[in-house]
Parts: structure tokens; C-alpha cells; sequence
């Protein structure tokens, strides 16, 4: 059975995408199979990762099966885009942004016929409480909520848990594996120690113990298409993506045993 998880946060910028991408190639590297599904309409995910994907006419008129907005339409079975054996995707598309709640139950079951291809799928949600981000949530067993220490960011925090507990009502198999503040600066703010300590007075060890520090070789090179691990190993101990990685397992493993 795949594991179906949900990266998001209500606040834009907090660097969800590559996280999204960082996780799950790490994942990927260690043998399993790895489906990244982009409900962003900017797809910056997709793009990214598989730019010959997005380039194809077919796909820029949505006739393809690896284009997210299908599998809004109508329930279908996907085709995704094979980047390697183990990491595949299916990109976002601009017209999802007029997705609305009924749509919902189509993505329910088109993603229904493809979750046992994969060990896990990751789906990288919109800065946004809206359908998209709903449907994501419907779907996914686990919530990983992405954050910086920063006071409108830990507010999108709160109203995401908040809709994460509304959402339990109808899929109650949804469970949050945690937040992780990123983006931290490398010498510490006065700011940054304040909102991390409200944060972890508020949410206590949902909060990773491990936090990822500010760098721009992450979206360096995920303008390659490969994730900070493929790229510069050293530079993913560094700034915290291995150890965050490692955090995350651990805690998937914790939660379904």
C-alpha cells in the first residue's frame, strides 16, 4: 500500500516545492518507487523536474494523461511521466485553478487507480485553502506541513491544522507526520529563536527536531532538475536535508506501526 503525502502550508514562499522534491528523491534513492503529483497551477514542480514534459504540445492542451488537470475532469487512470525507474510525475496546469469542490471526488478516484504502482506519492499543495489544497488532504494519509520561522508563516501553520482537522471528518486516515521550519538563516536570528519557540510551545514535538538552513544551492539545483542530494551530497548534510530526511522516515515509521 502507498504512503499518499500532502506538503503544504497556507502561506506562499516557504520553500514547499523543494522540500517536495528533496524528500522525495532522497526516498527514491533508497529503492522506492516515487510518484510526485504537482496541484499547483504554476507548476513549479513539474516544470522543473521534467521540462521536456511541459514543452510537449500535448501536454500544454491538457490530451495527455500526465497533465493533474484530467484527473480533475474525470476519473481516468494517469500515465505519468517517467523522469528515472523510480521517480515519475504528473504536472500541474494552470487550469486547475478553477477546480472546484465537486471535482474533488474525480482526483479521489482517478488517483485510486494508480496509488499501488507506487510506494509513495508526494503532493505538492498550492499556498492556498482552496479545492486543490482540500483535495490533496482528502486523498493523503500523511500531512508534512512546511514552515518558517516567521509569524504570518506560523499563521498559515495554524489555520492548516485547523483545516486538517475538518478534513479528519471525512477522511479520518489522515494523519500530520509534523512541521519543519526551513529557511533558517545560518546565524540565527533574535526573530527566528522567538517564532521557533512559540512554535514548539504550541505544537510541541510535531515540530521536527531537525531544521533546514538557508541556502541557495537547494534552488540552484532544483533549476538543474535534481535535488540537493544529486547534486552536492556535503551541501545536504550541511544544511540540514539529510538529517531532515532521516527525521521524516523515522517518523512515517513511527506512525503506521
Amino acid at each position: 500500500m502507498s504512503i499518499i503525502m500532502a506538503i503544504a502550508n497556507q502561506k506562499g514562499g516557504v520553500g514547499k516545492t523543494t522540500c517536495t522534491y528533496n524528500f522525495g528523491i532522497s526516498i527514491a534513492s533508497q529503492g522506492n518507487k516515487c510518484l510526485f503529483l504537482d496541484f499547483d497551477p504554476q507548476n513549479n514542480l513539474g516544470g522543473s523536474i521534467a521540462p521536456e514534459m511541459v514543452e510537449n504540445p500535448e501536454y500544454t492542451s491538457a490530451s495527455c494523461l500526465h497533465n493533474a488537470y484530467n484527473l480533475f475532469e474525470n476519473p481516468v487512470k494517469a500515465k505519468p511521466f517517467e523522469v528515472s525507474e523510480n521517480v515519475h510525475v504528473i504536472g500541474g496546469d494552470k487550469r486547475m485553478g478553477n477546480i472546484t469542490q465537486s471535482q474533488i471526488l474525480n482526483v479521489a478516484e482517478s488517483i485510486d487507480l494508480i496509488k499501488d504502482d507506487y510506494d509513495y506519492i508526494f503532493i505538492d499543495c498550492p499556498p492556498a485553502a482552496n479545492a486543490l489544497q482540500h483535495a490533496a488532504l482528502l486523498v493523503a494519509s500523511k500531512l508534512l506541513i512546511i514552515s518558517q520561522a516567521q509569524k504570518m508563516s506560523i499563521k498559515g501553520v495554524n489555520e492548516l491544522v485547523k483545516t486538517s482537522r475538518q478534513i479528519r471528518r471525512m477522511n479520518p486516515d489522515l494523519e500530520v507526520l509534523g512541521i519543519v521550519l526551513n529557511l533558517i538563516e545560518a546565524n540565527i536570528t533574535n526573530d527566528q529563536r522567538e517564532q521557533e519557540a512559540e512554535l514548539r510551545k504550541e505544537y510541541g514535538n510535531l515540530v521536527f527536531e531537525n531544521k533546514l538552513i538557508k541556502t541557495t544551492r537547494v534552488s540552484e539545483a532544483l533549476n538543474q532538475g535534481k535535488a540537493l542530494i544529486e547534486t552536492n551530497p556535503k551541501a545536504a548534510d550541511k544544511f540540514g536535508f539529510t538529517a531532515v530526511c532521516d527525521e521524516l522516515c523515522k517518523r512515517m515509521v513511527e506512525v503506521t506501526a
